[in-house]
């Protein structure tokens, strides 16, 4: 276990541009899944889990660090990568 108390690397975000310019941030999970921070039409920002079997939203908030301290929250508990 790290330091901090995690049995897993932390995840590490990418930028996605989509062809109409709107900016995904990224992150790979376990078994070919993904994290996604996709921002709103309202200024506010989605996390998506999207793996083979589902695309699952899990929070919507107007602070994208919040999203993506919400992937980590959701890794520690979902995510098995060492």
């Amino acid at each position: 276990m790290s330091a901090t108390g995690r049995a897993r690397s932390p995840l590490e975000w990418a930028s996605l541009t989509r062809p109409d310019g709107v900016v995904i941030q990224q992150a790979r999970a376990r078994n070919n899944s993904w994290y996604l921070v996709v921002p709103a039409s309202d200024g506010s920002y989605e996390l998506r889990y999207a793996s083979q079997s589902a695309n699952t939203h899990v929070l919507s908030t107007r602070d994208i660090d919040e999203a993506k301290r919400a992937a980590e929250t959701h890794a520690d508990r979902y995510d098995t990568r060492a």
